[in-house]
């Protein structure tokens, strides 16, 4: 299934879909990269699309399509946050949310959601912990990735 397939086969996000990384915010979408740009089919901003659906939600910031094939695309969610020891339970409670999400209103992308490594968290500033720390083996069992200020969306 395609991205643009997926987002419009979930009603909390149907007429949200955007081409490339038009969805993001500018100072959002400069955080990230891509070796081939052709390959990004689309995106959300999913925060925003939800934000009056789930007001006091821990919502996710970012859904991203990646081509696979012609009819085939791979979804990762990013979240741009700060990156703060004392922010990691809050990424916690935000991916329990997408996981959620996805597993109960968003079973398309669900489906297309990439194994492995599909939650990622890129630093609005400076990464302020190690990845030996005990925050990052918390993040690493729930999931997420180790925070990056610049992280490289990878096509395979």
């Amino acid at each position: 299934m395609r991205f643009q397939d997926a987002v419009v086969n979930t009603n909390d996000v149907r007429d949200c879909y955007e081409p490339g990384l038009q969805a993001l915010l500018e100072r959002d979408r400069n955080r990230l990269s891509c070796q081939n740009p052709r390959k990004i089919s689309g995106s959300i901003n999913l925060d925003a699309a939800v934000a009056q659906l789930y007001p006091n939600a821990a919502r996710w910031d970012y859904g991203i399509g990646i081509k696979k094939t012609v009819a085939r695309d791979e979804a990762i969610w990013v979240e741009v946050h700060p990156a703060d020891a004392n922010q990691v339970q809050r990424m916690i409670d935000k991916v329990i949310w997408l996981k959620n999400w996805l597993n109960n209103s968003a079973t398309s992308l669900r489906v297309i959601t990439r194994n492995d490594s599909p939650y990622v968290w890129v630093a609005s500033g400076r990464v302020s912990f190690q990845k030996s720390s005990p925050q990052a083996k918390k993040l690493a069992l729930a999931g997420i990735k180790f925070p990056q200020e610049h992280y490289r969306i990878e096509t395979r």
